[in-house]
């Protein structure tokens, strides 16, 4: 286990050299071990209940994850980073482990849908 890597993505705002906060958005990446688990059956209908699609899972180790909103993985086999949002954490009892309840923010496939040349 712990064979997969993904990047946790971390967009905050910091203040500008006039101190204007949300003035510049900077992205924060970090490289993390992961277990990549399907969606339990119970978080896919609560989350569609909410209108919300969570596909995947991931698995990071608790003291790896803080507050990152966006994970990034490559698939085996694929050529690019498919991009999700996280819906959803969950530490279970031990709290050693979080899992990230992710819907697809952006996926390598579907570059370039929806536009007519």
């Amino acid at each position: 286990m712990w064979s997969d890597v993904a990047d946790l993505v971390k967009i905050e705002d910091e203040p500008d050299d006039d101190a204007y906060i949300n003035a510049v958005e900077v992205k924060r990446n970090k490289d993390v071990f992961i277990n990549v688990k399907s969606v339990r059956r119970s978080e896919f209908y609560a989350a569609m209940q909410a209108g919300v699609t969570v596909s995947i899972t991931f698995e990071v180790r608790t003291a790896d994850y803080d507050g990152e909103t966006i994970v990034e993985y490559k698939h085996p086999g694929k050529k690019a980073k498919t991009i999700y949002r996280v819906v959803r954490t969950f530490t279970p009892d031990g709290g050693d482990t979080t899992e990230l309840n992710c819907s697809i923010e952006k996926s390598p496939a579907s570059v370039g849908r929806g536009r007519r040349q």
